[in-house]
């Protein structure tokens, strides 16, 4: 099929789209906006997403039985404190609205109504969809004209990063895909770009548990323990029955700070908490050194 054609086919095409758009904004009443969803729900779809995602990467081959069985693991953890955190929120008071005081009115008694939502210029849509379309026609052409160039950019399947990373770029605010990445980081030592996946995550939820502990370890390894602590014990202020959070809490008192009986605590809280965690015998090996730590004093 010839390319030209197809590029001005395309461009019709966006020309229409537009139409229909300026015609949109020329309506006296425009259909009203559906509310934004609840971050809660929003960062519940991405988390069953992610599960979807790491199935059909497991089933392809793109991802090893150990990478899944652990990916798998956290991201059901993070599932579950979603829906407790939407259970909580369902508890509350019935009811309960948001107001607006007088004294968030803009000056000058100036009011925006919903029903009356600022008008675009219609002149000023065409210009955007007649640039739009320009832009289609332009790199419809370019692609056609270098498919070797494009095709050479692909990632391998052999890249053990490779689903991780496209799936951020695919996904750029699901913060379950900006972890999994900055976990995968982590393990192969790429620290730097694992720390700036996690500031990431910590921009879309500064009060994520995960991101703020895997920041500890971090903090940890590079001779800081306390501000390592600080960070591990402000993820546990979000929730203290996180797992991770505590076995990295009672690592950083023993190892770090020489506090062995503090660390006794973080340790069996984690037993308690997580009785088939995978670190289970690791914490128990910890106890018992902060323990004969603690009678050589």
């Amino acid at each position: 099929m010839n390319p030209i054609a197809v590029s001005f086919a395309v461009a019709g095409l966006a020309l229409v789209a537009g139409a229909g758009v300026i015609a949109g904004f020329l309506r006296e009443a425009p259909a009203p906006v559906e509310p934004l969803a609840d971050p809660l729900d929003d960062r519940r779809e991405a988390l069953l997403r992610s599960l979807a995602d790491l199935e059909d990467a497991h089933a392809s081959g793109a991802l090893d039985e150990a990478g899944y069985l652990r990916l798998r693991g956290q991201t059901e953890g993070r599932m579950a404190r979603v829906l407790r955190a939407l259970d909580h929120r369902d508890a509350g008071p019935p009811g309960s609205t948001t107001t607006v005081s007088l004294e968030d009115a803009p000056a000058g008694g100036a009011r925006t109504s919903a029903a009356e939502p600022r008008r675009v210029p219609p002149w000023a849509v065409a210009v955007l969809i007649g640039g739009t379309v320009i832009a289609v026609v332009v790199a419809s052409l370019a692609r056609d004209a270098e498919p070797q160039l494009r095709a050479s950019a692909q990632q391998t399947s052999d890249d053990p990063l490779g689903f991780f990373e496209r799936r951020v770029t695919e996904h750029p605010d699901d913060l379950a895909a900006r972890l999994d990445l900055a976990h995968r980081y982590l393990d192969a030592g790429m620290v730097e770009d694992a720390l700036s996946q996690y500031a990431v995550a910590l921009e879309l939820d500064p009060d994520d548990a995960e991101a703020l502990a895997h920041v500890g370890i971090i903090l940890y390894q590079n001779g800081r323990p306390e501000e390592a602590l600080r960070s591990v014990d402000r993820a546990l202020s979000t929730d203290p029955r996180y797992p991770e959070g505590l076995f990295i809490r009672g690592v950083i008192l023993l190892r770090g700070l020489d506090r062995p009986e503090d660390a006794i605590s973080a340790f069996e809280t984690y037993l308690d908490a997580a009785p088939f965690g995978v670190e289970r015998q690791t914490a128990k090996d910890l106890i018992a050194e902060a323990r004969a730590a603690t009678d050589a004093t």
